[in-house]
C-alpha cells in the first residue's frame, strides 16, 4: 500500500513540474503576443467620440 501512495505522489509532482512548465511557456508567449500591433478592426475602439460620429455622416 505504501508503494502506492510514493508512486502517486511522484506522479502527481511529475504532473505538476510539467504544468509549471507550461505555465512558463505560455507566460512567455503572452508577453511576446503584447507586443503584436492590434489587427485595424480595433481601430474603432481608440476613436474619439467626434471622429465615429464624422465617420457615419
Amino acid at each position: 500500500m505504501e508503494t502506492n501512495e510514493v508512486s502517486e505522489k511522484d506522479a502527481l509532482l511529475a504532473e505538476i513540474k510539467r504544468l509549471r512548465q507550461e505555465n512558463e511557456r505560455l507566460k512567455q508567449e503572452i508577453a511576446k503576443l503584447r507586443g503584436v500591433k492590434r489587427p485595424s478592426g480595433d481601430v474603432m475602439d481608440t476613436m474619439s467620440t467626434k471622429l465615429k460620429e464624422a465617420l457615419r455622416e
